[in-house]
């Protein structure tokens, strides 16, 4: 890492090295370009700059829903008729939550269950007529938002941007798995 050497002693414990300057997460105006990264990451995903984009998407205008039942839609949208198991791995919940939220879905009329061709036992679930129109709606709303917040950056700007954020997530999850107790997934 750059900049200030960073000192990883446990509270309480006595400094390997000499003093130490006072760090922050939260400093966006670090020299050090790796606590400025840290900052600015943790403002957008932390900070309230996030839940309003969510909500005007979400929840603004005529047509509102909530994050985990526009998850599930989106989910069903991206990989087609599936079965819920499917759907709780993609989604990175229990079953049991799935089937719950879409016997929900179902009975508002935004989802569709139907047995599987292959399987007669198995259950897929698929956007209704209804839930595919919300769904569309709610994703062109999005792009538009989005669309207009990354206006400010040029075609190779954004794909220089999404570049840097994946091989971000990639390694913040290879680090996780790395470091994190046996048995638990999620940090």
């Amino acid at each position: 890492m750059s900049g200030a050497q960073w000192s990883t002693d446990a509270p309480g414990s006595q400094p390997t090295h000499g003093p130490q300057p006072t760090l922050s997460l939260s400093d966006q105006s670090s020299p050090d370009p790796t606590l400025r990264l840290i900052a600015l990451w943790r403002a957008i995903r932390l900070g309230p700059t996030v839940d309003h984009l969510r909500h005007h998407v979400l929840e603004a205008g005529e047509h509102r829903i909530d994050l985990n039942q526009f998850r599930i839609l989106d989910a069903v949208a991206a990989h087609g008729p599936c079965p819920v198991r499917e759907l709780a791995r993609v989604l990175g919940v229990e079953p049991s939550t799935v089937t719950r939220s879409t016997n929900r879905l179902e009975g508002i009329g935004w989802l569709a269950k139907r047995r599987g061709d292959a399987d007669g036992r198995e259950v897929l679930v698929e956007l209704s007529p209804e839930g595919a129109q919300l769904h569309r709606f709610f994703v062109t709303r999005a792009l538009a938002l989005y669309g207009d917040v990354l206006s400010t950056f040029s075609d190779e700007e954004r794909s220089t941007l999404s570049n840097l954020l994946e091989r971000l997530l990639s390694s913040t999850e290879r680090s996780l798995a790395l470091t994190s107790p046996p048995g638990e997934t999620d940090a």
